[in-house]
């Protein structure tokens, strides 16, 4: 019997509703992104100022995350998915009608724990309830909607820059709204399976402890690898997602309109590779692609430390190289890599934990990417470049575990 995730079948409405946290999460770090150089201006926020609103919802990514992995296999994943997309719309909602730094700040804070809170909650979801001939693609899926609410928020930003700030408010408000609907909608497409336990709780689900390559759920140093090489990849992927606009503005010197267009164009290439992705995670061609993407990926962060600031064409094309590598070898790679070699009762406490430290790092980067970009963005690429080797080299250590592919 062939098994698919098509949009009708049971498989496919648990990744639809689940997989929709991915894309509100992300959604909501690319428009933070696209309005920080607006809320620069409006709120005269200044170099410091914004890098504590995007820092401060970082923080609170990682704290959410943490706690709510946590909780998630303590009191059921439903129950905490339910939970935390509340939260979410809140959030934005706050940021929508913000009108200066302290209720951005608390907007951005609020907004970032449901984002972090959802996410290894729905993740987990997906794995306990998808069949294991699935389980890579499924999750890996998840990741193809992460990329979709960056596509999402890129188009959205794109649409609304001639009407400046009232734009993006109206774009927050329009996420709020879509958590409402996900809400509403997991009461259909994710059933409580055990109601006593909140849903979905580990002990209840089909999924086992053996990962799809046969082997036994990772050991310790499995586990420590795959959370370095989440640590170090996010602080790439971070700048990449929250700074990218900023960049192509302070640096490159172009227009809102011009650099939210360069950016859902690149979008739009990471997206066609993260669904190609999605199509190999259960395959040996997700080993294959591990080696040629990590050096295109550390490729485009030596490029860009050697050009930006010099030629916005040779900044555009490293960022393309970049979108081109990361489906392969990034935080999709991670959410199967976590699923797989995970024990299922401790699925969402693992990722939540690893997104947390991640999170937390990137937060702290956050505060200086602003002020190094506008000084020295050379330095901080080299940087960036120095930090996508060792997560490739850590990374290349989980595959050759036997960790890194189906058999």
């Amino acid at each position: 019997m062939t098994l698919r995730i098509g949009p009708g079948s049971p498989a496919g409405r648990v990744v639809l509703v689940a997989g929709s946290a991915s894309l509100l999460d992300s959604a909501a770090i690319i428009s933070v992104g696209s309005a920080l150089p607006l809320w620069r201006t409006a709120f005269d926020l200044g170099d410091l100022g914004a890098g504590v609103i995007s820092s401060s919802m970082t923080i609170a990514i990682a704290l959410g995350a943490l706690v709510g992995g946590h909780l998630a296999d303590r009191l059921g994943r439903r129950r905490v998915f339910a939970a935390t997309l509340g939260l979410y719309a809140v959030g934005a909602l706050v940021v929508a009608w913000a009108t200066g730094w302290a209720s951005l700040a608390v907007g951005a804070t609020v907004l970032g724990l449901g984002s972090g809170a959802d996410l290894p909650a729905s993740i987990a979801l997906v794995a306990d309830r998808a069949p294991a001939a699935l389980r890579g693609r499924m999750v890996a899926t998840t990741h193809v909607m992460w990329t979709i609410g960056i596509v999402m928020a890129s188009a959205a930003a794109f649409a609304v820059s001639p009407w400046g700030l009232p734009g993006m408010r109206a774009v927050f408000a329009v996420l709020a709204v879509t958590a409402l609907m996900t809400l509403l909608a997991r009461h259909r497409a994710l059933p409580d399976v055990n109601p006593n336990h909140g849903g979905d709780h580990p002990s209840t689900t089909a999924s086992s402890g053996v990962s799809p390559d046969g082997g036994r759920a990772g050991g310790v140093r499995v586990l420590a690898s795959i959370a370095l090489f989440y640590v170090l990849y996010t602080l790439v992927a971070n700048t990449y997602g929250s700074f990218r606009t900023y960049l192509l503005v302070t640096v490159g010197g172009v227009g809102q309109s011009t650099a939210t267009a360069i950016s859902f164009g690149v979008t739009l290439v990471g997206l066609v590779g993260t669904i190609v992705f999605s199509a190999i995670a259960d395959s040996p061609w997700r080993r294959r692609a591990y080696l040629p993407a990590g050096i295109a990926l550390v490729a485009s962060q030596v490029a860009l430390a050697l050009t930006v600031g010099q030629s916005l064409v040779a900044t555009v094309a490293s960022l393309l190289v970049y979108a081109l590598a990361y489906p392969y070898v990034g935080e999709g790679l991670y959410k199967v890599w976590a699923q797989e070699s995970t024990d299922p009762s401790r699925r969402a406490t693992f990722q939540g934990s690893t997104i947390a430290a991640a999170r937390g790092g990137a937060a702290l980067f956050a505060l200086v990417t602003p002020s190094l970009l506008s000084r020295d963005p050379a330095l901080l690429f080299w940087l960036l470049a120095g930090c996508a080797a060792a997560a490739v080299l850590t990374g290349h250590t989980v595959v050759r575990a036997g960790r890194g592919h189906s058999s």
